[in-house]
């Protein structure tokens, strides 16, 4: 799965209502499964739900269309009222239907059981005596003695009461005493796992039980288009490894006719062969399993099948596993629905086994109305047209299959087919008005997915791979097996309307999912603890193995730096950041686990591990591990294990890789190498000391942490050269190991040449140098800066820039790298320029030194401006760097690109329909001419957006308006959001990026704080993103308080959590910086622009 932001939720679901004075349900929305009571032969009265009477129900074996019947014996309604202040619609089951006293939750509504003892359950209160007055007359003999004797009542009452609660706490003690001894011997001498029920059980546990196995689904589900519902049937067949009385199945907010469902022995369909339950099914709602306890156990070895049926709404929610999502058409309005399974949304869609360990075959059988087509995993079996017009279309068993990729899709899109070399059909879909710009990525698929076969040693493994644009589809991508959803802005590509930009966009992100076939798909992960051995290989081996064998040209092992590493290296120099490889125990931390850390963080590592391997032994090793976990589950350690072997088969290394990854996967952050040069030496010859610690951006911060650490020291690939040699492609290679300092001796070496630590950044680490060195270094940027690769000089840029950030270093130093740049021509090493003066600029925004940074960075960009100019430079690495070039020339005042910017423009609004603007620099042009327009070139742009029908283009003019000067425009666009909240966290980040709006985002955010929590604050990505995009401009202590306040005010932050700690310590750095940095950085660029003459 790829990340870029999500679309939020629409509440379609049933408005669920609770009072205190009623029980009354609430009337059913039209379209909802219609509730009625039923009874069976072996189960008691209870309420379930059904379709109503106009829907034709799919299980030919089990009619759906039961009959309402009343319970015998209706149980009378009671009030009930809790502590919950959210609304809930009360239903009520009879007294069988479940231990006593038990509350069942599902989707929005809670099931109270009657209890027969509810009537003698009042509170003590003792009654006052009435005899102590009588008429108002007593003699005062006898209200004193009365009075001694209700004061001994009292001390009586006083010390009964004492007694009991002494009691009461004395039993609590023992009873649970005697209950821990009972979960630790718990089970029988057959070995079943007994475990008793109420809160007690294994359902209290949020990983399912190893006692069973699924080995089949067989799933049947029909869709209606039309009334936006679904419903369905299931079938498991289950393996039972250990003994149990207790079968667990995760699902969540289906209504689920209790009494459909039942597990038989394999084979045995009949009503006799029903196993017979305890009580009726009930569901766990925290963590989202339907229970079903059984009178006698399920034997070990013995396989059964689970069945039930099932309905739910289909809404427009990325977030409820199968969903509706629409699309304009030249006719009106139209609808999708597809499943996004993806971590633990299968439990939404049909009741299962929902881990990724607990894979199994899938059968699958979709019914839809005859103007869509079905699209799955498999391919299709069969088409057959029902009796009621609907087509029923049944697919191939699947090959074993996590439920988290299992997929369907029914759509009337259009598709662009190609076989590949090695046979496999690979068919794109889209919508038919945008079908012709699929080629590029069909194309470009077909060469990555053949390239994988050979690269990998073992072939893929079905006989087609869909891909499908959806809209609106909140991730950039998704691997489901066999069915891959994308983005279509990250997809769709159009020679003369889309950047270059974008085209490698769309490479890298096919490779990174057809990555996922092998690593994820074929092995995947046991528990969501791993994560980054899906993303983190995905994100390597996709786009700098796979794109880069389709498209060798552009270079993208140069771009790792810039895409990959320098990213995720700011996040992980907080002490706020994580391990790669971290234990999770809740849906948020799974959530959590989705981030830059398992992504990027994952990608640099395993290019760090093939870089000291050796690709050739780093490819076998790989090929061995995907052979023995086929179909199967690993965790880090299996990949360890065939890496250290086939590395000592090749002699390639003498310390154990698990020993060695150890250190980057169970720790946070990263080291920064301090490298010492002894100057003076009597040999002549080079010497340098070599020492490590950990890097963090805020020295000062607070360390306290829950995360386990290893004293964070690592085990450092150490690569050097030297100006005597400068040897980049093979350099020299020590280990720097844990607790040890290391010296290195290089002859032939003098004090005038410079030394290069980490070579092309194939470590992941920073590099600091004695200030000599770094004066050297400097001098050679000057001299030739082409000595250094590229992505070498984006290293030393980045390494200097960041170390000064936090305080390792002068910050003139590294200021004093960037007077090379006037030479600098290539595409890379301005991309980290950018990003790290980029943070200079955001500090200084607020201050009377911006004037002169902004004078001192036109200076640097013009050259490259006027060699790259407006035409098209040919390559695709030039048109990149044009892009660049014309942003920042305009962004920082250069009078050329400005009016060239709004004439571009200016031509355009004249004739709408001919765009004349270069698709490489759109984005500058766009933001340029509206940021210095006025309110005609704002209403322009906001006409293309709603009248386009191209992805890419949305993208950016949605972007552009944001670089408006006029705060209501601002304003306005920030309000409007809410009622388009699928681009809300895309509006929210371009704003923030403008001076004028980043103050506005702020209070936008804070002001919203609720709503935006609600819909966007339970989603992998998209929460966290909006929460470092919206405060990393904060510099101030008065905007820590408020975002101090903010986190203390919303203890609830979902999966934003992470995020607003690191915001609180990025916003802490940046003070700092301010308070550390800004007279140096003034005086220097003051200096700058007196000796420049600027």
């Amino acid at each position: 799965m790829e990340a870029v932001p999500e679309h939020p939720s629409e509440d379609g679901g049933e408005d669920h209502t609770e009072q205190e004075t009623s029980l009354q349900e609430p009337a059913v929305k039209p379209k909802q499964p219609a509730l009625k009571k039923v009874s069976t032969s072996s189960q008691s009265s209870r309420r379930v739900s059904f379709g109503d009477g106009g829907v034709n129900h799919i299980e030919p074996e089990i009619s759906l269309q039961v009959p309402a019947v009343e319970p015998k014996q209706p149980v009378p309604l009671k009030k009930v009222s809790t502590t919950s202040q959210t609304s809930r619609r009360v239903s009520h089951v009879s007294s069988t239907s479940s231990a006593p006293g038990r509350r069942r939750s599902r989707k929005g509504s809670f099931f109270v059981a009657d209890n027969p003892y509810a009537d003698s359950l009042s509170a003590y209160e003792p009654e006052e005596s009435d005899d102590d007055s009588i008429n108002g007359k007593m003699s005062m003999k006898t209200k004193v003695r009365d009075s001694r004797f209700c004061q001994r009542k009292r001390i009586v009452r006083i010390i009964v009461l004492l007694c009991l609660l002494l009691g009461l706490a004395l039993g609590l003690i023992f009873g649970m005493a005697i209950k821990k001894e009972h979960d630790r011997t718990a089970g029988s001498e057959d070995g079943t796992v007994l475990e008793s029920y109420g809160r007690d059980g294994i359902w209290n546990n949020i990983r399912l039980p190893k006692t069973l196995t699924p080995l089949k689904y067989n799933l049947h589900i029909r869709t209606d288009l039309t009334n936006f519902t679904f419903n369905g049937t299931i079938d498991i067949f289950i393996k039972c490894i250990k003994n149990t009385e207790v079968v667990l199945i995760h699902s969540t907010q289906l209504e689920i006719p209790l009494h459909t469902v039942t597990i038989h022995p394999e084979n045995m369909h009949h009503e006799k062969d029903r196993l017979h339950l305890k009580r009726d099914p009930w569901f766990h709602e925290e963590h989202q399993y339907l229970v079903v306890e059984l009178k006698t156990p399920l034997k070990a070895g013995s396989v059964y099948k689970f069945s039930a049926m099932f309905s739910a709404p289909l809404l427009h929610d990325y977030n409820a596993g199968y969903y509706r999502t629409p699309y304009d058409t030249a006719t009106g309005e139209r609808w999708n629905a597809a499943t996004l399974t993806a971590l633990t949304l299968a439990r939404r869609v049909f009741p299962c086994f929902d881990e990724p360990s607990f894979k199994a075959n899938f059968t699958l059988t979709l019914d839809h109305e005859p103007s869509y087509i079905a699209i799955a995993n498999m391919p299709i079996e069969s088409n057959t047209t029902l009796e009621d017009g609907w087509v029923r279309s049944k697919f191939e068993e699947s090959v074993p299959i996590s439920t988290y990729l299992v997929a369907w899709c029914v759509t009337d899109f259009a598709y662009k087919e190609i076989t590949t070399q090695n046979g496999v059909l690979m068919r794109v879909w889209a919508r038919e008005d945008a079908v012709d710009t699929v080629e590029y990525a069909l194309q470009i698929g077909a060469t990555i997915l053949d390239f994988f076969d050979e690269y990998f040693g073992t072939k893929f493994p079905l006989p087609k791979l869909d891909s499908i644009a959806l809209p609106g589809f909140p991730y950039g991508g998704m691997e489901n097996w066999g069915l891959i959803s994308y983005k279509p802005s990250r997809f769709l590509y159009k020679e003369s309307v889309s950047p270059a930009r974008n085209k490698e966009g769309i490479c890298s992100i096919v490779a990174h999912e057809l990555a996922h076939q092998w690593f994820g798909n074929s092995v995947t992960l046991k528990w969501w603890d791993d994560t980054w051995l899906n993303e983190g290989f995905a994100s390597y081996v996709g786009p700098y193995l796979g794109a880069n064998h389709a498209e060798p040209e552009w270079g993208l092992n140069d771009m790792f730096t810039i895409r990959s590493m320098h990213p995720v290296m700011t996040i992980d120099s907080l002490s706020t950041s994580r391990p790669i490889s971290l234990p999770v125990a809740t849906n948020e931390e799974i959530l959590q686990q989705f981030d830059l850390i398992s992504y990027r963080k994952g990608a640099s590592i395993i290019r760090m591990c093939s870089n000291f391997l050796g690709e050739a032994t780093f490819r076998k090793g790989l090929k061995k591990y995907l052979a023995e976990f086929e179909y199967g589950n690993a965790v880090r350690d299996d990949l360890w294990k065939h890496l250290n072997d086939v590395a000592k088969e090749d002699g390639r290394l003498f310390i154990d890789v698990k020993e060695i990854m150890d250190t980057w996967t169970l720790q946070m952050g990263y080291p920064v190498v301090t490298v010492t040069r002894e100057y003076g030496r009597a040999d002549g010859n080079l010497h340098f000391r070599t020492d490590q610690e950990r890097f963090l951006l805020n020295p000062q911060s607070n360390m306290t942490t829950n995360y386990g650490d290893l004293g964070y020291k690592w085990y450092v690939p150490l690569t050097y050269t030297t100006s005597r040699d400068a040897q980049f492609d093979m350099p020299s290679q020590e280990w720097l190991s844990p607790g040890h300092k290391l010296t290195v001796s290089v002859t032939g070496v003098e004090e005038s040449d410079w030394l290069f630590v980490n070579v092309e950044a194939r470590g992941y680490y920073r590099v600091n140098y004695d200030e000599n060195n770094w004066q050297l270094l400097t001098q050679q940027l000057v001299d030739n800066h082409q000595v250094f690769g590229v992505t070498s000089r984006s290293a030393l840029i980045s390494d200097a820039f960041n170390l000064a950030r936090a305080g390792s270093l002068n910050q003139v130093i590294a200021l004093n790298i960037t007077q090379y740049l006037t030479s600098e021509r290539d595409y890379v090493p301005w991309v980290t320029v950018k990003d790290v003066t980029g943070y200079i600029g955001d500090m200084l925004g607020k201050t009377g030194a911006y004037g002169d940074f902004q004078k001192y960075m036109l200076h640097l960009v013009t050259p490259l401006y006027q060699d790259l100019g407006w035409t098209d430079p040919g390559t695709h690495v030039k048109r990149q760097a044009q892009g660049i070039a014309v942003s920042l020339a305009c962004s920082f005042g250069n009078e050329h690109c400005v009016t060239e910017a709004s004439r571009l423009f200016a031509e355009w609004m004249q004739n709408p329909s001919v765009n004349p603007i270069p698709p490489d620099v759109k984005q500058a042009v766009y933001c340029t001419a509206i940021q210095h327009g006025d309110q005609k070139e704002s209403t322009f742009a906001m006409e293309q957006l709603e009248t386009t029908n191209s992805d890419t283009e949305k993208l950016l003019l949605r972007e552009a308006l944001a670089c408006t000067q006029m705060s209501w425009l601002l304003q306005s666009y920030l309000t409007d959001t809410l009622d388009t909240p699928e681009d809300t966290k895309t509006v929210l980040a371009n704003v923030a990026k403008n001076s004028i709006g980043a103050r506005m985002v702020w209070d936008f955010f804070w002001e919203n704080w609720d709503v935006l929590r609600k819909t966007y604050g339970d989603r992998a990505f998209y929460f966290a993103d909006m929460v470092s995009s919206i405060t990393a401009k904060l510099n101030t202590k008065y905007e820590l308080k408020q975002l101090q306040s903010l986190i203390k005010d919303h203890p609830d932050q979902g999966s934003g959590e992470r995020a607003l700690q690191q915001a609180v310590e990025s916003t802490q750095a940046n003070i700092r910086w301010i308070q550390n940095n800004y007279n140096d950085v003034a005086t220097w660029l003051s200096n700058q622009i007196d000796t420049l003459g600027l």
